[in-house]
């Protein structure tokens, strides 16, 4: 009786090892089999620098350039789809992006030239996207068209305002009908110029859009005015002496805003004044 307790013992003891053993090993199993399960995919994290972007004013004969940087700070990328939509004033000169893949912490780069053939504002957009991208990374793109350089000057016998390129090419005739125009002053949106003979006893200062449109005086009764200037804020010019006794304005160096708004004289006492200049000396 006892070694048949003996025997039973042992036996309880084999089979609690082996219990013990196999519950050790499909725990093991389990912990094995956790250890397959695929971990969710890091998503590409896309940027570009710089964003957003401003070319700037360019002229329309002038190309500015800019290299765009697409960096990855996630997980791949996938093959990469690069497009610019917007202004034609933006083409894509260089482009090392698409269809390529971009691992973590690679990167890829995009030249972008704008060129615009007109005067004003224009935007455009680089976008980049894959089919692990959940939502396309883009950057913006802005630039604004200037006049080429231009040459303008007045006919005083031909009774126009007129303009040619930098070197003399392309002249041309942009107002007519005027009387005896003298001096012209250019900012960034008009054309300035004096006419000394409106009638026998007055002149004006003009002024018109730089294509010559619009024409129209904004400064009147002046004493015989010569020579303008312009600079952001005023336009200047000289009224030279005028007829014997004639008025108090001749001899003067004067200002207005812009517009031709509070016209005064600023010099006073000239012995007849004909040209002005601005200058930051």
């Amino acid at each position: 009786m006892t070694r048949l307790q003996h025997v039973g013992r042992a036996s309880w003891r084999r089979v609690s090892a082996m219990a013990t053993a196999g519950a050790v090993l499909a725990a093991a199993a389990v912990l094995s089999g956790a250890g397959t399960v695929a971990a969710k995919p890091i998503s590409p994290g896309l940027t570009f620098t710089p964003s957003p972007h401003n070319y700037g004013p360019v002229t329309t004969s002038q190309t500015a350039s800019q290299t765009f940087t697409l960096t990855n700070s996630g997980g791949a990328s996938g093959v990469l789809s690069v497009t610019l939509s917007g202004s034609s004033a933006f083409t894509s000169s260089a482009n090392t992006c698409s269809a390529i893949s971009l691992g973590p912490g690679q990167s890829c780069t995009i030249a972008v030239q704008f060129a615009p053939s007109s005067v004003g504002a224009v935007t455009a957009t680089l976008t980049a996207t894959s089919k692990k991208t959940t939502m396309p990374v883009t950057d913006s793109l802005a630039g604004t068209g200037e006049p080429p350089g231009h040459i303008y000057w007045a006919d005083f016998g031909g009774n126009t305002i007129n303009t040619a390129n930098l070197g003399g090419g392309n002249p041309q005739t942009l107002v007519i009908g005027q009387f005896e125009p003298t001096g012209v002053a250019v900012d960034s949106s008009h054309i300035y110029w004096a006419e000394p003979f409106i009638n026998a006893d007055a002149g004006t200062i003009n002024e018109a859009g730089l294509d010559g449109s619009n024409p129209q005086a904004i400064v009147s009764s002046q004493s015989l005015p010569y020579g303008v200037a312009v600079d952001s804020n005023h336009l200047y010019w000289a009224n030279s002496t005028g007829p014997p006794n004639f008025d108090p304005q001749a001899g003067t160096v004067n200002e207005a805003g812009l517009d031709g708004s509070n016209p005064q004289a600023i010099i006073t006492g000239q012995n007849e004044p004909t040209g002005v200049a601005v200058g930051a000396h």
